[in-house]
């Protein structure tokens, strides 16, 4: 059986023949062009000891794609840590550990685990996924959205992947959140 695996990549970086699927469709406009940064799901097919780029010819395979991916990204170990500098926030790490933000059972659980109707996420570089940031409020979140550009703009430029910040609800990315949403929902806890 071949084994697959769906990679969050940057955008615009993969093959134009290659499988590769928006991970948020028709995502909101940011004045700010932020919606231009988020990731994309790039389908990788195991050959030769690596992975390489699904053709796009493929995508009737989805289905035996998605089931085989789970067992792929099952191959690797996690490790959970807290951010101590960013308030209600956590990362995970591993080598899928970015993937994370693919998988609507786990986002979903997060809901739970976290005690909120939406959080952010991030994957900011490869095998890291950083969720939470909302329970301390905006200064919770402006802490968040900083954090995801600094992990990112620290990395290989090889790994990585995303600046920016992800809003998830009901079990899925919805939209950006960046400086220009949080200065909109900070005028509106003022009643301006």
């Amino acid at each position: 059986m071949l084994r697959y695996l769906p990679r969050l990549v940057p955008p615009g970086t993969s093959p134009t023949d290659a499988l590769v699927l928006p991970l948020i469709d028709a995502p909101p406009t940011s004045p700010l062009g932020e919606h231009t940064l988020i990731p994309e799901i790039a389908w990788m097919v195991e050959a030769e000891g690596g992975f390489v780029h699904v053709p796009a010819g493929e995508r009737d395979q989805l289905e035996t794609m998605r089931g085989s991916a789970i067992l792929t990204m099952l191959d690797g170990e996690l490790a959970n840590e807290p951010l101590d500098h960013v308030p209600g926030a956590f990362a995970s790490t591993g080598a899928y550990a970015a993937e994370l933000l693919l998988d609507r059972d786990h986002l979903t659980q997060l809901h739970a685990i976290l005690g909120v109707g939406a959080y952010l996420a991030g994957a900011p570089r490869r095998g890291r996924f950083l969720f939470g940031g909302v329970r301390s409020g905006l200064d919770g979140m402006r802490a968040f959205v900083a954090h995801v550009r600094r992990e990112h703009d620290a990395a290989p430029a090889a790994d990585r992947i995303s600046p920016v910040a992800l809003l998830v609800r009901g079990g899925a990315p919805t939209a950006i959140v960046g400086d220009l949403q949080l200065a909109a929902l900070a005028q509106a806890g003022r009643g301006d």
